[in-house]
């Protein structure tokens, strides 16, 4: 009597499937098998393309018996979906693999399901979680680096808690009527964080703790600049824009671009939001162009053409400060009346 799911399928039907055997099927295991008295169990094949995921083993001792049908298992799925069971089926019975080939898998996998834990992917591949981290080190040039992992038990958590407050922030920043839980289902943290989170917002502090030995959001890295101490960079900057503010009738000198761009780069309300990262980005590529060795690059019969461009892009560079300056006296008018 079959197991409910698995009927016969003419073996002419079927297609080998991509194997994690690097050196193909064993031929001596093959002939074990076809020595056995008895039916063969159940191969594991691709519904779509009728693709053998995992028993070729027994395909093939099937063959060497004169059998026209073999019982299948029909799989749905994605290629990569086919491998990873694949991988998981020749570890939990059947010939084993080898130690190679568990880290050829271990490494396609990661690839693939860059979302899953390292401890999920020993448990598929048959290797230790040390291992598998190692293999993913190795593998970050070609592998996407998520926030998030999913682990054995099928839960998602965030891989620094740092990343999961500043995703929640972004949240809270474009739907400011989500619930916490709603927030923090999205973000991957608790729904304590993230009340934590929406606190510090508030108060206007960034959404994690600023540790020295870490860095709370991932940014291209800063030109080296003279330091200047904090509380002077805040009395020459203005908090809302316009010119440097005077006292006692003094005009405070124009502060310079190494200090205003340290300022706007610490200021939540820019890193938070996708354009603000932007144009940080585009300050921070202004502030860092050496010009003087940029004018040597430019050959004799270019020149007219960079100056051009130069000249147009200044003048968009322009009116950008016009529209903000405009911006800003109108604000200010309206909160006067």
């Amino acid at each position: 009597m079959r197991t409910p799911g698995i009927i016969p399928v003419p073996i002419a039907a079927l297609l080998p499937g991509e194997s994690p055997r690097s050196e193909g099927p064993d031929q001596e295991h093959v002939a074990r098998l076809a020595e056995i008295d008895g039916p063969l169990p159940a191969i594991l094949v691709r519904r779509s393309d009728m693709r053998v995921i995992d028993g070729m083993h027994r395909l093939l001792a099937a063959l060497i018996r004169g059998q026209e049908t073999i019982d299948v298992e029909f799989f749905e799925g994605t290629t990569e979906e086919a491998f990873l069971r694949a991988v998981q089926a020749n570890i939990t019975h059947g010939l084993p693999l080898s130690q190679d080939d568990r880290r050829a898998a271990a490494g396609r996998i990661i690839a693939s399901h860059p979302q899953m834990s390292d401890r999920a992917i020993a448990r598929a591949s048959g290797l230790g979680a040390k291992a598998v981290a190692s293999i993913r080190r190795r593998s970050t040039d070609v592998v996407p680096q998520l926030n998030s992992r999913i682990g054995r038990d099928g839960r998602v958590r965030p891989l620094s808690s740092v990343e999961g407050r500043w995703r929640a922030a972004e949240v809270m920043a474009e739907n400011p009527t989500a619930s916490l839980r709603e927030v923090a289902r999205i973000a991957g943290i608790s729904p304590a964080t993230a009340s934590d989170v929406r606190r510090r917002i508030q108060a206007g502090e960034p959404p994690a703790p600023v540790r020295s030995d870490t860095a709370t959001v991932p940014a291209p890295a800063l030109p080296e600049f003279p330091e200047a101490e904090a509380a002077d960079i805040d009395a020459m900057v203005p908090a809302q824009g316009g010119r440097p503010r005077a006292e006692h009738g003094v005009r405070l000198p124009q502060p310079s671009p190494a200090m205003v761009l340290e300022k706007l780069l610490r200021d939540p309300s820019l890193r938070l939001k996708e354009e603000g990262r932007h144009l940080l980005r585009l300050l921070q590529q202004n502030a860092s162009a050496e010009w003087n060795h940029l004018t040597a690059a430019v050959p004799p019969h270019c020149g007219a053409l960079v100056g051009s461009l130069a000249r147009q892009y200044a003048a968009t560079w322009l009116e950008f400060a016009q529209h903000l300056d405009e911006r800003d006296q109108s604000t200010a008018q309206k909160a006067v009346s």
